[in-house]
């Protein structure tokens, strides 16, 4: 592997496994924002153009902000059902029950 290869495994490394919270904050705030402004800008910005061409003035604009709206949700949530399997795979069901030290205390507290 040269130099090259192992700077790129590198960067998709940081990239695709954040180091922490702070990280995998910022990686979907970067994600989620050119998933609303990219289709927005994209299609608003094709029926502005196709309105002015054709004369339907308010037509074209309102069908390419639906256009972008269905874009936008279909982008979020395939990027929600990514992030649930990684968090599945990661931290089971399993994992996440309580284990008998936790269940005592859980029990002290009840009562």
């Amino acid at each position: 592997m040269n130099k090259n290869e192992n700077k790129i495994n590198k960067i998709e490394e940081k990239l695709l496994k954040p180091n922490s919270v702070k990280d995998l904050a910022a990686g979907v705030l970067y994600y989620n924002t050119a998933s609303i402004l990219g289709p927005l800008i994209l299609f608003l910005g094709l029926g502005f153009f196709l309105d002015k061409t054709l004369g339907t003035k308010p037509y074209l604009i309102m069908i390419g902000l639906g256009i972008a709206f269905i874009t936008t949700n279909i982008l979020i949530f395939k990027k929600i059902r990514k992030l649930m399997k990684k968090f599945d795979t990661k931290y089971p069901p399993e994992e996440l029950e309580p284990n008998s030290e936790q269940e005592e205390i859980i029990n002290k507290e009840e009562k």
